[in-house]
């Protein structure tokens, strides 16, 4: 397992960890380590849930949630994957410049000066706007770029209205080629869930409804949750759009998931300081934490400037030798304190698991956002660039 950060081992000390395999110094605050494998394993469990003539579109946008866009791309198309999801021109151009030549679709809306680039890297945007279509359309490309139709059914975000969806297919406009037509579910990861019956309905109403449509493009309705509740579409192939599912993170509460499906991503980072403090100290910013016993307080070497939100500040926990450990007081930039009280033998440089296993105890991102009321992608895709990502296996690992 290896680093993709370039600061340099010999700055750091030989007395902390390594990679077992290399030998290579592990950072001194704060790393996130990225399973390639079960990217790998995880998109292949998908991909055997889908219907033959079906296909997996695999979600890399927002640096693949966190995780790394080009390392899970590369572990995703050595799986078999032949379609990914990205959410701006540049990521699907980092994509090409990477030498994946898969069908990347860029699933949120570009400006109609972009069409161009979008049609010379060959991506597949996804038509909301009658300006992009004709930008797209006078791009002239040698040949017809493909696209998809976004058909709003109730998100209310992006896409044609249902009537312009309508008119788009049936008026076949030269200079593109319609390779499939979406919409995107508002309310799937939500329980109780209010709206996902009725746009699955207008949906397939629409479809039925769409006597111009060519019966082997691709129809695309479900991300993660939307897999696990609504059915497949009538009548030609359907692309299915997974993201969180990928990672390993269960898109919502009590969703059922293979359990053959295993997180991704584990984040660490290292104690730097430990100190006695007598009950009734305050513990951070704002002296929001009142110490009700004499307590051992470790500080951790991260904060919300590497994505540890500030809204777990008294209320989230780190793992600490395999004993659960609570946030004391306020996480500040490049900081927390927490409870070690009851862990014995802390010392400087033990590692205190943010996320993932330690030990027998698995620390989700599913409930690392419950406890602060997000989304579950949130805990992985605001990880910032100074946290290190290292990967496993790593191409540059000798083994």
């Amino acid at each position: 397992m290896c680093a993709t950060s370039s600061t340099s081992s010999a700055l750091v000390s030989r007395s902390v960890s390594h990679c077992s395999t290399c030998d290579r110094a592990l950072p001194t605050r704060t790393w996130a380590e990225v399973d390639l494998a079960a990217v790998a394993d995880n998109f292949r469990i998908l991909d055997s849930t889908v219907p033959h003539g079906d296909s997996i579109l695999v979600v890399v946008k927002a640096d693949a949630y966190g995780h790394g866009l080009l390392p899970v791309a590369n572990a995703a198309v050595g799986a078999g994957a032949t379609h990914f999801g990205v959410a701006t021109l540049e990521e699907g151009a980092t994509l090409r410049r990477a030498g994946i030549g898969a069908e990347v679709h860029v699933l949120t809306p570009l400006l109609p000066t972009e069409a161009v680039d979008c049609a010379r890297l060959g991506l597949v945007p996804y038509i909301s706007s009658t300006q992009f279509l004709d930008a797209f359309r006078s791009t002239r490309a040698p040949f017809p770029p493909a696209c998809f139709v976004m058909v709003d059914t109730g998100m209310g975000r992006e896409g044609l209205s249902l009537a312009e969806a309508t008119a788009l297919v049936a008026s076949a406009p030269p200079g593109i080629r319609i390779a499939g037509v979406a919409t995107h579910l508002a309310s799937a990861d939500e329980v109780p869930d209010l709206l996902t019956e009725a746009q699955e309905t207008r949906f397939r109403q629409w479809l039925a409804e769409s006597s111009r449509l060519p019966g082997d493009i691709w129809r695309s309705l479900a991300n993660s949750p939307g897999m696990l509740r609504v059915g497949r579409p009538d009548h030609g192939p359907v692309l299915w759009r997974p993201g969180t599912s990928l990672y390993g993170i269960t898109p919502y509460p009590g969703a059922p998931s293979p359990n053959s499906l295993r997180p991704v991503l584990a984040w660490k980072a290292r104690i730097t300081l430990v100190r006695d403090l007598p009950a009734g100290s305050t513990v951070g910013y704002g002296a929001t934490a009142t110490l009700s016993r004499n307590s051992r307080i470790a500080t951790v070497a991260v904060g919300y400037a590497d994505g540890l939100s500030r809204r777990l500040s008294n209320c989230g926990v780190v793992s600490v030798r395999g004993h659960r450990c609570p946030i004391v007081g306020r996480v500040s930039m490049d900081q927390c304190q927490i409870d070690v009280t009851d862990v014995p033998g802390i010392v400087l440089g033990d590692i205190a698991v943010l996320l993932g296993a330690d030990g027998s105890d698995t620390l989700r991102a599913e409930d690392m956002a419950q406890k602060i009321g997000t989304t579950v992608h949130e805990p992985t895709t605001c990880l910032s660039a100074r946290v290190p990502r290292l990967y496993n296996p790593a191409p540059d690992c000798p083994r």
